[in-house]
């Protein structure tokens, strides 16, 4: 390394420097070089002679342009190109050469050379060829630190994207919350029937494997899918005595009473399908449309085994209730007809996990 290593133009700003590496094993050539630079504003010049620590100096230092000679003994300034764009593809790198070498150029210019300038040269050709490889540097750091900041920014956003939906998510299961409230106050008999719906669904849910999205959409189908009985047919599920075959089919009518209150809501359409198909029987015999089969929703068949479980275990003034285990053999027998058999059946072999998940009382996911 000679004496001309680290010259700083006068009066710079140091925050704003730029940093470029001479290399030429010619003493006289650094110095004129180095002059010659020592005009361009906010430049800190670095000079070596020997190829070997000028490259041991690009590995410890960070510069935004090399101006190397392409003939010198050990490493060339070939060699030093391709080390460069190793180390870091960001710098620019100018090639001094006083030949015309055809095979060099084309070398060079796949290793990414910025410019080449041929020797001699003048003052002004140095110093353009000097600033513009500083400006495409300049260019490619901007770049590299609009996408830095761009991302950290997205990160940032989507962290409080996720937030306000959680938020969001909250304040939306409080509101389900009520308005299931506003469905069973005035019945006694069946409060807190859906949130046991709910229970013994996300249950068998996660039994199922779903996925926590599905998961989610089956928690909110549930929890609603008694809504349509708010209003006239709240009076008539809540009578002492056994319903009217009339009486009956304006119950049969509540699952599209409750698709149409949601309608206005942003929902996903799995979520209408749980409670417009939750009565639906697999054979084809239930209501409100005579669905079968596949022709089913998955999520609304899970609810179907929950909302009939719940109801048979449940006190009515006019009929005696069954007790948790004989309702657990009632699902199954009715595997293949009203219930889906794998469903059913997974009730029923699972069914210590159903009772613990109501004693919890938590979907928890």
């Amino acid at each position: 390394m000679i004496a001309l290593d680290s010259i700083l133009t006068q009066g710079a700003d140091l925050s704003n420097m730029r940093r470029i590496l001479v290399i030429d094993d010619d003493h006289e050539m650094l110095k004129i070089v180095a002059r010659i630079l020592e005009e361009v504003p906010e430049l800190e010049i670095s000079c070596s002679s020997e190829p070997g620590q000028a490259l041991n100096l690009l590995r410890e230092r960070k510069f935004n342009v090399v101006l190397t000679d392409i003939i010198m003994p050990g490493l060339s300034g070939m060699d030093l190109l391709e080390q460069v764009s190793l180390l870091d593809a960001d710098i620019q790198v100018i090639l001094m050469t006083g030949f015309d070498n055809n095979s060099n150029m084309r070398r060079a210019v796949q290793l990414g050379a910025f410019d080449f300038l041929r020797k001699p040269f003048s003052a002004a050709e140095l110093v353009l060829a000097v600033q513009q490889a500083l400006n495409k540097n300049r260019l490619i750091l901007q770049n590299k630190d609009y996408r830095d900041n761009l991302e950290q920014k997205i990160e940032a956003r989507t962290i409080e994207l996720l937030h306000a939906k959680n938020q969001l998510e909250s304040l939306y299961i409080k509101t389900i919350r009520s308005l299931i409230n506003a469905i069973e106050v005035t019945d006694s008999f069946t409060a807190g029937h859906s949130e046991r719906v709910t229970l013994i669904s996300v249950c068998l849910g996660k039994l199922l494997h779903l996925s926590s999205e599905e998961l989610q959409i089956l928690q909110i189908g549930a929890m609603l899918h008694d809504l349509g009985k708010i209003g006239k047919i709240s009076t008539i599920v809540s009578k002492h005595s056994r319903v009217s075959p009339l009486e009956y089919n304006k119950i049969k009518d509540h699952p599209h009473h409750g698709a149409r209150i949601l309608a206005p809501l942003d929902l996903p359409q799995a979520v209408h399908d749980i409670i417009l198909q939750h009565h639906e029987w697999v054979n084809g015999s239930g209501y409100p449309n005579g669905l079968k089969a596949d022709q089913i929703s998955f999520l609304a068949k899970i609810v179907s085994v929950a909302d009939s479980y719940d109801a048979m275990t449940s006190k009515r003034p006019y009929r005696a209730n069954l007790s948790p285990q004989e309702a657990a053999k009632e699902i199954r027998s009715l595997a293949g007809t009203q219930f889906d058999p794998v469903i059913s059946e997974l009730f029923f072999m699972e069914f210590a996990s159903v009772q613990a998940a109501l004693l919890e009382g938590e979907t928890g996911f």
